[in-house]
């Protein structure tokens, strides 16, 4: 048994063997670029293949730390021969203020392309980030997660070729530091922001950018955009008091989940503010809208909506449920409809569908419904859309694990019994 367990290791060490010859007999250039793939510590590693492999790890134009100690960074440093950086990477690294500035204006020196930083240090234990890095003339992408704090200082910004900016827990000096910050960044295409500190104001001004994500956790802060040519916008607010949106003509998808409550003072003038920003949406082809159910709020923005929706084709709703009838009026294109969650039953709700929508006679053709309870409301509106929906092919109906079997089958049942507008139409059941 020991000789044949002797002769398989064997086997395996030929084969292993085999093997990095055949990737040994590649062009530097090619292995260079297949250990670019790895983390740093791993590319180094390789030093001990052979004597060829002795010092390729040092021409990888990656550096990629993940829990490395500064000593280990500092020798690879040290070693590492390539001028141009393509990607410089600390994640969860444990350094001092004046470490990180040495290593940040390592890469700035050697021309670094794409920089991500991570760090374990909450937000407000880091100094200010160094200059050195807002005026990096190579950078094309750039994301900062809980590694300092961004200085208010005007004109000191040059990213001149920056496309992707991801700030994640990043504080900044002043508002104005994220304004100074973003004119800096004249071809900037995507910006991402996570904040979970209070801002006066977010401003966030820009011709060039197309994508938008915004994922704010305080309270009490203005939210201001103003991006022309933006195609898609994600926001997640809880605390927003106000929000201001400039034209969004350009804009073909929107991803928005906002929540409010009706105690604060100022309810009306957020429900203008979100009437308004809903007005934006007109030109959208893929809408996502989560708001959290306010009477109140809802109550303002349903009585005063005027916004139609020509080209959504794609809508996934989580709201109050008169804004059901409202999109289906307004979306004569509609093809396809998630209904994410049927809140509470509302007195006259249904008066508005009286007149069937005309995306239902001619277009929508996929119904899912999510998180479905076997409730009144909830089966009236499945009943309405199953009869009036002439061109539905499908609807997917979606329960929780939690209901009993009964309830489940008594759902089912009942559902199982409603009139379909629509002969191709198939009705689909599953446990969410």
């Amino acid at each position: 048994m020991a000789a044949a367990i002797t002769e398989e290791q064997s086997r395996k060490r030929v084969k292993h063997s085999q093997s990095i010859d055949r990737i040994s007999d590649l062009p530097e250039s090619v292995i260079c670029h297949i250990l670019s793939f790895l983390r740093t510590k791993c590319s180094v590693r390789t030093s001990i293949l052979s004597r060829r492999w002795m010092h390729l790890w040092s021409y990888v134009p990656n550096l990629l730390f993940h829990n490395e100690n500064q000593e280990i960074i500092n020798s690879v440093m040290l070693l590492h021969k390539v001028q141009t950086i393509d990607i410089f990477r600390l994640f969860h690294i444990e350094c001092s203020d004046y470490q990180l500035r040495t290593w940040l204006t390592f890469a700035v020196a050697r021309n670094v392309q794409r920089l991500d930083l991570c760090f374990h240090s909450k937000e407000d234990v880091r100094g200010f980030l160094p200059r050195c890095l807002f005026t990096c003339k190579t950078l094309v992408a750039m994301r900062l997660r809980s590694c300092g704090v961004i200085p208010a200082v005007h004109g000191a910004v040059c990213l001149p070729h920056l496309k992707k900016l991801h700030l994640i827990y990043i504080r900044f000096e002043a508002d104005e530091s994220l304004t100074h910050l973003i004119s800096g960044c004249p071809v900037l295409l995507e910006l991402s922001i996570k904040l979970s500190h209070a801002m006066v104001c977010c401003n966030v001004s820009s011709p060039t950018i197309k994508r938008l994500m915004l994922d704010f956790k305080s309270d009490g802060t203005r939210l201001e955009i103003n991006t022309p040519a933006l195609k898609y916008l994600k926001i997640s607010d809880s605390f927003s008091e106000h929000i201001k949106c400039g034209a969004l003509n350009s804009l073909t998808k929107a991803d928005i989940n906002l929540i409010n409550d009706d105690n604060k003072p100022d309810y009306f003038l957020y429900s203008r503010s979100l009437l308004e920003l809903i007005d934006q949406f007109r030109n959208v082809k893929c809408l996502k809208l989560v708001l959290s159910y306010c009477p109140k709020i809802i109550d303002s923005v349903v009585y005063a909506w005027t916004t139609s929706f020509p080209k959504l084709t794609r809508l996934q709703l989580t709201a109050d449920i008169r804004f059901i009838s409202m999109f289906l009026k307004n979306t004569e294109n509609l093809e396809f409809l998630i209904l994410s969650e049927l809140c509470e039953e509302i007195e006259g709700w249904m008066e508005p569908l009286q007149n069937v929508p005309t995306c239902l006679l001619s277009h929508l053709k996929i119904i899912n419904i999510v998180n479905i309870k076997g409730k009144k409301h909830e089966l009236e509106i499945i009943k309405y859309l199953l009869r009036n929906a002439n061109v539905l092919e499908r609807m997917e109906i979606l329960y929780p694990g939690s209901l009993s079997s009964n309830e489940e089958n008594n759902m089912l049942k009942k559902i199982s019994l409603f009139q379909r507008g629509s002969r191709a139409c198939k009705v689909a059941f599953g446990a969410a």
